[in-house]
């Protein structure tokens, strides 16, 4: 075997990096493989670059193509897993594709087993001449199905057979004479291997027909490598998704849940659907925004086979689901025709009807269409889930960059298998270039952690409050109303760069934290939240405590009850995945997505409630009261219900509530509190603080088990302080992370006794509230965090009355009358079974002066 002969020129591969436009790893991936070929190589061994799906491989293709061209190599093969990788590779290189790769000033001559004419009119004349004296590359683009041998040499050429396919190349052509055997002719024959995991050392027959050919160098372009391969440039999904090159991964996922049943399936697709409408809206805003062409948010559904894929593009047709036949495209064995292929082809095209691609695995490979928002997965094992490949479907960037909005620069992924059971796959840790990290030296670790960086946070995409008057004013100056939304604008002036999320320690990501030299950490505001500042209705209140007794229940109690059953969607939370060299993988939370929730039968909900009530601990089980409860109780509960469409959310408020009337009234309940109509106004936030030393900031956890008390997590994208600390996990954790991912809250800032912002509720006794937070109405919420049994603590209850007082009381004070508060307490229970704050209001029945 002969190697290559051509030299690393460093000047060359600059201009070359340069004209198409090579993104870094690319560029570095391109370096290696010319010094690669430039020195003492193996011909027989291919030389493997290991590239994260959707950063780019096509581009760095060409670009080493056009080197090659440069160097006086005039033949590639380009082999490919199947025809629809062949037909994207083909418009790749076909000056006037959309989707060709421009670079060069002489573009490859393409050779398919469909046209041999560029071939053979090099065969039969003169070279022809594209620019001056250059000479075109001959790229011969051929699917794995076509390079092989067939099983006999006798037969048709003809046809979309696999046998047929593999014969022409092989078969005398009286104009040119046989391709494969001028192939195997060539002393400089370069065959590129793209996806080459699928056709490695195992591939017995791709194996032997690269031997037949004898190439003189064999590249393959894979992000799934084998442990045999000769891996010469490795750049891993962690590392695109930090450096963001594409887009990040968000896990969504119901708290109860996806079981196996079919309506839980359909459920797994209206979620997905109400993902992909939610990306759409913010997909038209920054098109609009940035005088870019409009483009589809597309959902890719992934099936168990083709007759499951049927039934579910079927089901996506129907007028419950997207209500058109042309908004849902299937792609599989069976659904591969010229119109499929075209259809798929322009799916990324401002004319594309198609917002959903139903398929098998056929589209797993190589399908680089830039405008997948969400992919759902069903009925599939967590280890096909998160799999580069599956996700690489819609890892690419719909507008070619990160945009700072953040859904659109992140991947929805839907699935049954909860996010611990998914980050549990075995091969997770291979699939984000994490493997070998167990065996990572520290410093090496600590190196790699700080070139890798960490992805910064989205801005937040709805407005906030403008700089207040100075201190000095408080009491005749107050915040002014909330400034409307702003799309980011795209391409920011160079070294522009979204805003991070305060200061922090960088030796705060290291595991053995105990090497770490010890520093001071400072606690900074938000840099997204910089300027913002409200005022805090500082006030005297004061209390009645008027009881109320439970052995009465009366119309107006059941009317009261039913009339807070609340009918708000469901809510699919989302994680996002976060990796980094030297650290597990983990999640972060992020805002999450309102979603429809599952119809029910009201005789289904009848049965339901009474079923509830009779089976209470606390309800005598007697004919009595069983009648009671089916005759009287439960319908007239259900009468005064404002809404008739059953859900099973709406269900589960409607137990909650007619559980509290039933066993809530038996002991002293709410009393109503006075105000002490005396309100002084104070600038908040303050300014940030230093940790004591050898204090650092810790990442945000998931469970009870991990929490400390006082402690400081970081990743708070909405907090006007990016990193805070709280008392307790589920009276106050718990709540900042609901503010935190619900999309409703614009920011929200913790309160601390150094703010002193408190309220009175005697002449003498104040408290300290938690929150402040504002939503995207514009109102400024007053929240207390408190455990469960403050619902009966007369404390509890007195300073709740007072601040309900002062929100009624901030209509009518000066500087307060221009804005909407409100006071909520949020109480374990509650925080806990609420996935938004829209659930968390409703469940809380909180006091707004909204009128």
């Amino acid at each position: 075997m002969s190697r290559l002969a051509i030299s690393f020129d460093s000047d060359l591969l600059e201009q070359i990096a340069s004209d198409f436009d090579l993104r870094a790893p690319n560029k570095e991936a391109l370096r290696q493989l010319i010094f690669t070929l430039d020195g003492d190589y193996d011909p027989s061994v291919m030389q493997v670059l290991n590239l994260a799906t959707g950063v780019g491989k096509t581009y760095l293709m060409a670009a080493f193509i056009e080197y090659l061209r440069r160097q006086g190599v005039g033949n590639v093969v380009i082999v490919t897993p199947g025809k629809t990788v062949q037909a994207k590779t083909l418009q790749n290189f076909t000056p006037g594709s959309p989707r060709y790769i421009a670079g060069s000033v002489v573009p490859p001559e393409v050779v398919t087993p469909q046209d041999y004419s560029a071939w053979i009119a090099r065969q039969n004349g003169a070279e022809m001449l594209s620019i001056g004296r250059e000479k075109p590359v001959l790229a011969f683009i051929f699917n794995i199905q076509q390079l092989i041998a067939p099983k006999s040499e006798d037969g048709e050429t003809q046809g979309s057979g696999a046998e047929a396919q593999r014969r022409k190349p092989r078969r005398f052509d009286e104009n040119a004479g046989v391709l494969f055997d001028y192939l195997k002719g060539l002393d400089d024959l370069v065959v590129i291997a793209d996806e080459s995991h699928l056709y490695g050392a195992s591939a017995v027959a791709f194996s032997a027909a690269l031997k037949e050919l004898d190439p003189a160098a064999t590249i393959g372009l894979t992000a799934s490598v084998d442990a045999t391969d000769h891996v010469i440039y490795t750049y891993p999904l962690y590392r695109a998704i930090a450096d963001r090159f594409v887009k990040a991964p968000v896990l969504a996922f119901r708290k109860a849940g996806y079981d196996a049943t079919p309506a839980s399936e359909e459920q797994q697709l209206r979620d997905a659907l109400a993902l992909r409408a939610i990306k759409q809206a913010h997909y038209d805003d920054y098109a609009q925004a940035n005088n870019r062409p409009s483009l589809n948010a597309v959902a890719f559904v992934v099936c168990s086979d083709v007759d499951h894929a049927t039934q579910v593009a079927e089901l996506l047709r129907t007028p419950e689901f997207l209500g058109k036949e042309d908004a849902v495209l299937q792609v599989d064995t069976k659904h591969d025709d010229e119109v499929t292929q075209r259809r798929l082809n322009e799916l990324d095209a401002p004319h594309s009807s198609v917002l959903a691609v139903v398929s098998v695995n056929k589209l797993k490979e190589g399908w680089d269409v830039k405008n997948v928002a969400v992919v759902v997965t069903l009925r599939a094992m967590a280890s096909e889930v998160l799999t580069q490949q599956t996700m690489g479907r819609g890892l690419r960037l719909p507008f070619g960059r990160y945009t700072g909005v953040g859904q659109i620069d992140q991947l929805d992924i839907i699935a049954h298998q909860s996010f611990t059971e998914l980050l549990a796959a075995e091969n997770v840790l291979q699939q984000f270039g994490l493997e070998d990290t167990t065996t990572a030296d520290p410093a090496a670790v600590q190196c790699a952690i700080r070139d890798a960086g960490q992805p910064e946070p989205p801005q937040p995409s709805v407005g906030m409050t403008t700089t207040s008057p100075d201190a000095s004013e408080a009491g005749s100056a107050r915040p002014t109303d909330q400034t409307p939304g702003v799309v980011p604008v795209e391409n920011p002036g160079e070294g522009d760069s979204l805003p991070g999320l305060g200061v922090r320690s960088l030796d705060s990501d290291l595991e053995d934290e105990a090497t770490d030299p010890v520093q001071l950490v400072t606690i900074e505001r938000n840099p997204v939240f910089a300027e913002v500042e409200y005022w805090f209705p500082v006030t005297r209140v004061s209390v009645q405590q008027p009881p109320i007794d439970l052995s009465d229940i009366h119309d107006d109690q059941i009317r009261a009850a039913a009339q807070r059953v609340t009918h708000t969607g469901d809510v699919l939370l989302r994680k996002e995945i976060v990796a980094a060299l030297g650290k597990r993988l983990r999640v972060e939370d992020r805002e999450s997505a309102e979603v429809e929730s599952i119809p029910l039968e009201t005789s289904d909900v009848d049965l339901a409630l009474n079923k509830l009530v009779v089976g209470m601990g606390m309800v005598p089980k007697t004919d009595a009261t069983i009648r009671y409860v089916a005759r009287y109780l439960v319908p007239t509960f259900m009468k005064h219900v404002t809404f008739t469409e059953w859900t099973v959310k709406s269900l589960a408020s409607a137990e909650n509530e007619l559980r509290t009337l039933v066993h809530g009234y038996i002991v002293e309940t709410l009393r109503s509190t006075r105000e002490v109509p005396s309100i002084h106004p104070k600038r908040e936030p303050g300014n940030g603080y230093t940790l004591p030393l050898g204090e650092q900031v810790h990442d945000q956890i998931q469970d009870r088990s991990q929490f400390v008390r006082g402690r400081v997590y970081g990743g708070w994208s909405k907090s006007l302080f990016a990193e805070e600390s709280f008392d307790s996990y589920t009276g106050e954790y718990l709540l900042a992370r609901l503010l935190n991912t619900s999309p409703h809250i614009v920011w929200w800032h913790r309160l601390h006794p150094q703010d002193q912002a408190f309220v009175y509720y005697t002449s003498k006794d104040r408290y300290f509230p938690d929150f402040v937070a504002l939503d995207d109405q514009g109102v400024y919420w007053i929240i207390e965090g408190k455990d469960e049994r403050g619902r009966d603590n007369e404390k509890v209850q007195a300073k709740r009355k007072a601040a309900e007082a002062l929100v009624r009381r901030l209509v009518a004070d000066d500087d307060f009358a221009d804005q909407n508060w409100g006071y909520l307490i949020a109480y374990e229970a509650d925080t806990q079974r609420a996935d938004s704050w829209d659930d968390l209001k409703a469940y809380s029945a909180p006091v707004t002066n909204e009128v």
